[in-house]
């Protein structure tokens, strides 16, 4: 499902009272931040992000967004909340995404929702996996 019309389109997020500091909203600062780019960057199709660094991510980045320096807390945290890798190979390989984590649409992150305990990780299916430079094609952000 592509959710970057979802806005435009009258659709409405029933926002938990908490979501501008949640980690998504962090994760969304964070990731859009240009002083951030050494570290994370969003991929040009703007729906996915890829940890280009990640010494320095956990170095200063991590710590000044989430009080946390860990790489493994960091991504425990990203499938927590439903953050999926990609495992197909070209561009996009390694990436995270979420359907509602859309680069310039940061008010989609209050549709984002915990997992409950055990739902998080999901194993690598490289064939069911989006391709977003297709899906940019027809729904540019």
């Amino acid at each position: 499902r592509d959710y970057s019309r979802f806005l435009e389109d009258g659709g409405q997020i029933v926002k938990h009272k908490k979501w501008q500091s949640n980690f998504p909203a962090k994760l969304h600062k964070m990731v859009s931040s240009e002083s951030n780019s050494h570290a994370v960057i969003w991929m040009p199709h703007g729906r996915s992000f890829k940890v280009i660094d990640k010494d320095v991510l956990k170095a200063t980045v991590l710590p000044e967004y989430f009080g946390f320096n860990k790489i493994e807390s960091f991504t425990r945290q990203l499938n927590g909340w439903g953050f999926k890798r990609l495992y197909q190979s070209g561009p996009d390989l390694g990436c995270y995404y979420h359907e509602c984590f859309l680069r310039g649409i940061p008010a989609l992150t209050g549709a984002i929702r915990r997992l409950p305990p055990n739902l998080g990780k999901t194993s690598p299916y490289p064939a069911g996996e989006p391709n977003f430079f297709r899906i940019s094609e027809r729904y540019p952000l």
